[in-house]
């Protein structure tokens, strides 16, 4: 008897073993490509090619989320260097915030990114099923005090109408993407244009301070010592010779650091770069030094301090000496990527 029970329990864990998964992705690079694939709408590479979209690649839908947490715990599982492990730390405790609730992150043309791909030209459900995803996500956070800011909803209106005014689609896409911009114009964003004023977005803001410096201070003790190193600072030089981009597909950041050595990263807003290990790297100019700090002190204006756009153009304006159109763009950058400018903590401070 004492010997049948013991085959029996080997068998057990012979075939358990036999079905436990294997690990989906075994180094930082293949969970990398994966994250490129699953973001295809975001960011699109040269090197992914596909022809239509699936359900996956729906931006934070169901399908999306699930398979972007089953990469996550896939790196979680690794031996990886310190600042990797920064990089998935940052990412899942990301998951906890609100992000998931804007499916259409206005940094992006998502609907454009979409349209790209032959096949979801020719069948567009999976475009509509977003749509339809995307406004009962956004009615869904309004019930948790969550709503889009003033900049985010004028980036979407104007997608939405510049695909329909050049009639880039027709048929039922057409008929959704005119409901949703009906539903738009009738939308009233929140007071704040920072993250203290969703729910949760204190917490999720000081989160990405920690990932972005490297170092743990609240917003307010990043107050202080911004404002200590910046009354040091004379800039004499007004920072003209910037050419304004049109568009925040790619963050001023990743703009300033794309000069340096790259370093891989997994987060699709900072282009799959590590932001701060670059910025690190990087011997700033004087005049650079002084705008990524008044940079970091805007950046702790909007989102903790609540600043008003024109308060934070008007900082920017008279702390560097730019023009009112760099200084428009920045606040909308550091409004659409929080944290981003204290990469440079390290190197400035």
């Amino acid at each position: 008897m004492y010997k049948t029970l013991s085959f029996l329990s080997l068998m057990c864990l012979f075939l358990a073993a036999c079905s436990k998964q294997p690990q989906p992705f075994t180094s930082f690079e293949d969970a990398q490509t994966a994250l490129k694939s699953l973001n295809t709408a975001l960011v699109q590479t040269k090197k992914i090619k596909i022809d239509t979209l699936t359900d996956e690649q729906l931006v934070f839908s169901d399908a999306y989320l699930a398979k972007r947490h089953a990469i996550y715990q896939s790196l979680m599982d690794m031996q990886l260097e310190s600042n990797q492990i920064a990089q998935v730390n940052y990412l899942v405790i990301a998951e906890r915030f609100p992000e998931r609730y804007f499916n259409w992150p206005a940094q992006i043309d998502v609907l454009e990114n979409m349209l790209a791909f032959d096949g979801t030209k020719h069948k567009p459900d999976n475009i509509i099923k977003w749509l339809k995803l995307t406004q009962d996500q956004l009615d869904s956070a309004k019930q948790s005090n969550l709503k889009l800011n003033k900049v985010e909803l004028s980036l979407l209106n104007s997608y939405v109408d510049e695909t329909l005014k050049n009639n880039k689609v027709q048929g039922a896409l057409q008929s959704h993407l005119r409901a949703f911009s009906v539903y738009l114009s009738n939308y009233k964003v929140r007071g704040s244009v920072g993250l203290r004023g969703l729910a949760n977005g204190s917490e999720w803001y000081q989160s990405k301070l920690n990932y972005f410096s490297g170092a743990v201070h609240s917003p307010l003790e990043w107050a202080s010592l911004l404002n200590k190193k910046i009354n040091m600072l004379k800039v004499t030089e007004s920072i003209s010779n910037v050419d304004v981009p049109k568009t925040h597909e790619y963050s001023f950041i990743v703009q300033v650091v794309k000069s340096s050595k790259q370093i891989p990263g997994l987060g699709w807003q900072s282009h799959y770069l590590d932001l701060p290990s670059m910025a690190a790297n990087m011997n700033a100019s004087a005049s650079n030094s002084a705008l990524m700090l008044v940079m970091m002190e805007t950046d702790v204006g909007i989102h903790y301090h609540a600043w008003t756009l024109p308060q934070a153009k008007v900082n920017l304006i008279k702390r560097l000496k730019i023009s009112p159109e760099f200084a428009q763009y920045l606040v909308e950058d550091i409004i659409l990527y929080p944290g981003q400018s204290f990469s440079f903590a390290s190197t400035t401070l």
